[in-house]
């Protein structure tokens, strides 16, 4: 369990750094789904790779070079939700690229003041709702502004197939791991974000 908080703290003091150094939203998370640094959380993989400055976990992550580490003593919004994200990833085991996409972290931040003094159960009910609103599909597409026409069109899958994915992340779980990549490819996102499920390993 001590790997766990150590996992934790240091995830929450990522977002403390993306957001003193202004840091893109949408940016960062993509960039932290896709990392090194969230493939061996999400395989309870704790090696000497985590033993290095804050800043150079965060280099890593998002290729700007910071020289202090300023997030120790910070408790702020930013720290919140990365420890809302850690918790959600803990409770429901879905790849943190699942978290980001149904949460985004613009809108994690304007639930910090409603949030922030509750029951975290209050903040998994909400997510537990957020998530069945949109698919992954819908989402996927939405942010790109693409349509399942030109989907097909780059990846070679037909309409009728894209069209039941679309409209329930159950049947994307099942789709080929082909089909998967050329989706992860087009989309410009890890192939993480279409497991259905992490293995529990914290």
């Amino acid at each position: 369990m001590t790997e766990t908080r150590f996992f934790k703290e240091t995830f929450a003091r990522l977002f403390v750094l993306a957001i003193q150094n202004k840091a893109n939203f949408f940016s960062f998370t993509n960039s932290l789904a896709a990392s090194a640094f969230l493939e061996k959380i999400e395989k309870g993989r704790y090696d000497d790779y985590f033993n290095r400055p804050l800043t150079d976990l965060f280099y890593d992550v998002t290729g700007n070079r910071i020289h202090e580490d300023k997030s120790y003593g910070v408790y702020n919004d930013a720290y919140w939700c990365g420890h809302c994200y850690f918790e959600l990833f803990l409770r429901t085991r879905k790849p943190f690229a699942y978290l980001f996409l149904k949460l985004p972290l613009e809108k994690l931040m304007d639930l910090y003041p409603i949030y922030h003094e509750m029951d975290f159960s209050s903040l998994l009910e909400f997510f537990e709702k957020r998530e069945k609103e949109k698919t992954i599909l819908r989402l996927l597409c939405e942010q790109k502004k693409t349509t399942l026409p030109r989907l097909s069109e780059v990846t070679g899958i037909a309409v009728p197939t894209l069209s039941k994915y679309k409209v329930s992340d159950k049947a994307l779980y099942r789709a080929s791991f082909q089909m998967i990549m050329a989706i992860a490819d087009y989309f410009e996102v890890p192939v993480n974000l279409f497991r259905e499920s992490v293995p529990e390993t914290l």
